[in-house]
């Protein structure tokens, strides 16, 4: 489901806040990664997915865009989990699948009402209710996605996909554990002093939802919570989980279906606390994203910051 594809075969890049990463598969099954790189950005140079310094991004692209191996190649990219909606939306019987683009867009804006006043977006047909006609209608802020892409152009790279993180981070998952659909599957990824919660079912993204982890006031987690990522202890994330776990079962689902799987992302000097913690609070399924880090051929162990990225070179174009 991608925000917009023109061409194929891109290379794999993804730009967040921390640091731009390069990543090239020499197969996808067996999945063997033959390229990975990353070079770290200043602070302030990107902030919670905007970017606020494109002059720093341009140069620091400019200095490894050659070194990559990837100078006036077409890119695919990642939008900002900040500036991403997922929902599920019903729609009239009489609107064909290929319709449906034309439908919505009449429809945002009007009858459904997103949190950007720019929205670029792509929508599915959903076949989970038998009962009415229903899509997935994912949503970015065009001008935050026009900004990465006007860097890119900068260092003549030609972006043509915007994908988002829950669905790489899903085929990763799916290549790990191949998941047969009937599971209620939330990927907790943790980015930056973010945790961006997403869920699957029948391979359908049906929710996500960003959440600040360092802005312990405004929600109301009971820890001592800093601005650094290794503070966050692994109680604050159980909460929000259990906060996001509830809305996707009684609201979404009135109390009919439940989270059955939960696989945790990133890099956290707690992740066996905090898988243990989950496990013993929900009673589920808990492991890591990766049940073992990817390695180079040199033996070369990748950190699960570059997940993301793998994930998004899996999509198939």
């Amino acid at each position: 489901m991608p925000l917009f594809n023109r061409r194929k075969q891109p290379a794999t890049l993804t730009i967040e806040d921390d640091a731009v990463r390069f990543v090239r598969l020499k197969s996808q099954d067996p999945l063997l990664v033959d390229v990975a790189e990353e070079v770290s950005l200043p602070p302030n140079t990107i902030v919670e997915g905007k970017i606020v310094d494109s002059e720093t991004l341009v140069m620091i692209l400019e200095g490894v865009v050659k070194e990559w191996g990837i100078a006036k190649r077409d890119v695919q990219f990642l939008a900002p989990d900040t500036y991403v909606m997922i929902r599920k939306v019903p729609y009239p019987d009489d609107v064909e699948p290929d319709e449906l683009k034309g439908h919505f867009f009449i429809e945002i804006g009007s009858t459904i009402y997103l949190p950007f006043d720019d929205p670029v977006f792509d929508v599915v047909p959903c076949y989970l209710n038998e009962d009415s006609k229903e899509a997935i209608l994912i949503a970015s802020k065009e001008s935050v996605l026009d900004q990465y892409e006007d860097v890119l152009k900068a260092v003549k790279l030609n972006p043509v996909i915007a994908d988002i993180g829950p669905l790489a981070l899903y085929r990763l998952a799916f290549q790990t554990y191949q998941f047969a659909g009937h599971e209620h599957v939330l990927i907790a990824d943790m980015h930056d002093g973010m945790l961006t919660v997403s869920i699957f079912h029948k391979h359908y993204p049906l929710f996500m939802r960003p959440v600040d982890l360092t802005q312990s006031a405004d929600l109301s987690v009971v820890a001592d919570v800093d601005a650094d990522p290794q503070l966050i202890t692994p109680r604050s994330i159980v909460m929000e989980l259990e906060k996001l776990m509830n809305f996707y079962r009684y609201n979404l689902h009135n109390g009919s279906a439940s989270i059955t799987h939960l696989l945790v992302n990133g890099e956290y000097g707690e992740m066996e606390n905090l898988l243990s913690a989950i496990r013993e609070q929900f009673s589920i399924k808990a492991e890591r994203l990766l049940k073992q880090p990817l390695q180079l051929q040199d033996g070369r162990q990748l950190p699960a910051t570059f997940n993301r990225t793998i994930g998004l070179a899996l999509k198939e174009v």
